[in-house]
């Protein structure tokens, strides 16, 4: 996704494109001028001026263009909510990310969206694919299964991109490995086909079905850590 597709954000600045900003407005006759112009409240300007504020990208857009994507800090949504730092420009579309936010997130009665996964792998996996995207401020939960939240801005902008299905990522969310087989629904998936999965439970499945021993003893490494963390 391109800076110009960017849509009901506010947007941080870094001190070279706030200044730039703020010298645009004055050309154009001052904040007020500027304001009136574009049917804003100058005192809602005044304040994001002295604050430094985040700007509706709107805003920002009509004094930039399109072309304001190396001057962008962060950006958030309305409200209180916390911003994506350092953020990637364009954003990803990442195929595997938008694969498991297809099969695993749902959105609650506030609109934020919730990631819930029954294993480590895949909640770690989750949080690996988000910070590609900037610094994503996330809430992780762990209950009865691993609940990660993160913004519901941003979910609305990734819900905009297309995508292509990432097998692995199915697998990874929606498969199951029985009886040395690697089953997606009722679909058979020849082993040769899948690449790297992150469910802890299905690595060690499939790596026993390859005979990947260099697989296996990491794994079983892995857990020897865990347990040994655990009780100390």
């Amino acid at each position: 996704m391109e800076f110009s597709e960017l849509e009901n954000v506010r947007i941080k600045l870094d001190r070279k494109g706030t200044q730039e900003f703020w010298h645009r407005v004055n050309e154009f006759g001052g904040v007020k001028n500027f304001a009136d112009a574009f049917g804003i409240s100058p005192s809602k300007m005044y304040n994001w001026k002295a604050k430094e504020a985040y700007i509706p990208i709107k805003l920002v857009k009509k004094v930039f263009g399109n072309q304001a994507s190396q001057h962008v800090k962060a950006y958030k949504g309305g409200g209180r909510s916390k911003p994506v730092k350092n953020p990637a420009y364009p954003i990803p579309e990442n195929n595997e990310l938008l694969t498991r936010i297809n099969c695993s997130v749902t959105v609650n009665k506030n609109g934020i969206p919730l990631y819930q996964a029954s294993d480590e792998g895949l909640i770690r996996r989750f949080n690996e694919l988000l910070q590609k995207i900037g610094d994503v401020p996330i809430k992780l939960y762990d209950r009865d299964i691993y609940e990660l939240r993160y913004p519901k801005y941003l979910h609305k902008l990734l819900m905009k991109l297309d995508y292509e299905q990432d097998l692995d990522a199915l697998v990874d969310e929606k498969g199951r490995i029985e009886n040395n087989q690697v089953l997606l629904n009722e679909d058979k998936i020849g082993v040769e086909n899948l690449g790297e999965l992150y469910h802890r439970e299905k690595r060690l499945k499939l790596a026993l079905i390859r005979k990947d021993n260099n697989e296996i003893a990491k794994l079983m490494s892995e857990e020897k850590e865990k347990v040994k963390k655990a009780l100390k």
